[in-house]
């Protein structure tokens, strides 16, 4: 690569930051919540911003450069995006956007978190139930199309479910809603119980799931299920208590019984896929114990307690891998 290749590559890479910070402040001032599919002035969108015109229309015009919203001669609008950024629709990415935010500030410290060991804290230490709220909108985005896939792919007819670590309790929600028959429980920390019990509330389902505070670290459920769930779970845990959770699991499990696991792992070479590489480097700063494993770690652990019939799954709607598997006695 010539040297004036390697500056430009270079500098793209470092200049990078601009749009990440531009599209995080557009959230914070609440930009996206004025613009719909509907076009708008400029004077109308400022006027619901509470912002001057003369201060927003570089804003604006930097996200339609970028191809993030559109501008016609009425306005501007959301377009390609609308999906994702439309404060009304089912997948938008708000959430996500605020949970995006969080972490930048802690990119910041990097370098302490890489130097330092006890500096990284577990990013579900002293939770208030607003943080939760926070954590669990940008979770429940990317979930709902996994959790949809799952619904459709898998029967869970007269199944009583376990999901543990069940943060917005999507997964369980959404086989409850698709199928009446299904029952279950969601356990997790008592800041997260509160808003799956709100969620429960809310969707009328109190006759099918409940929501039951538990550090599953410390004590797990005892009563036999069908199926378990582990969503993005065990990259929070050290070897030895993903080791205990899936020994945990099976112990809970029915003969049959079906234990669905996700989360991002690392190839063998332990530098693809990207995603799951520059995961690995979050969780320096979000705890002390997890870590991101390879595909092979992950698979040593479920044989070594027992499952069988492990299934490798890619193809679901997220950078995330699916593992189901069995006990079979």
């Amino acid at each position: 690569m010539e040297i004036e290749e390697q500056i430009r590559k270079l500098k793209a890479m470092i200049n990078s930051y601009k749009l990440t910070y531009l599209i995080i402040s557009v959230n914070e001032i609440g930009i996206w919540e004025c613009l719909s599919r509907q076009s708008k002035k400029l004077s109308q969108i400022a006027k619901e911003a509470g912002i001057e015109e003369c201060r927003l229309a570089p804003i604006l015009n930097a996200l339609t450069s970028h191809k993030i919203i559109s501008k016609d001669k009425n306005g501007y609008y959301l377009d390609e995006y609308d999906k994702v950024l439309n404060k009304n629709s089912e997948y938008n990415q708000l959430g996500y956007i605020h949970f995006a935010q969080t972490m930048m500030r802690k990119y910041q410290n990097l370098a302490n978190a890489v130097k330092d060991k006890k500096f990284a804290i577990n990013h579900f230490q002293e939770l208030t139930e607003k943080g939760a709220e926070s954590f669990m909108k940008g979770m429940e985005a990317n979930a709902i199309p996994q959790a949809e896939f799952i619904a459709n792919n898998y029967d869970f007819e007269n199944h009583s479910i376990l999901d543990v670590g069940a943060g917005a309790g999507t997964y369980l929600i959404t086989m409850a809603k698709k199928d009446k028959t299904v029952t279950g429980k969601m356990i997790d920390l008592p800041e997260i119980v509160k808003i799956q019990n709100k969620k429960i509330e809310k969707e009328e389902l109190r006759l099918q799931i409940t929501a039951e505070e538990c550090n599953y670290n410390e004590k797990f459920p005892t009563e036999k299920y069908d199926d378990v769930f582990l969503f993005a779970v065990v990259h929070q845990e050290s070897k030895e208590n993903v080791n205990q959770l899936l020994k945990n699991i099976y112990h809970v499990l029915k003969p049959e019984g079906r234990i669905f696991l996700t989360s991002f792992f690392l190839n063998e070479d332990k530098i693809s896929p990207e995603f799951s590489v520059q995961f690995a480097v979050e969780m320096l700063m979000n705890s002390n114990n997890g870590r991101v494993y390879t595909h092979s770690e992950i698979q040593d652990l479920m044989v070594q307690n027992k499952f069988k019939e492990i299934r490798r799954i890619d193809d679901i709607p997220s950078p995330a891998t699916l593992y189901v598997a069995k006990k079979l006695i």
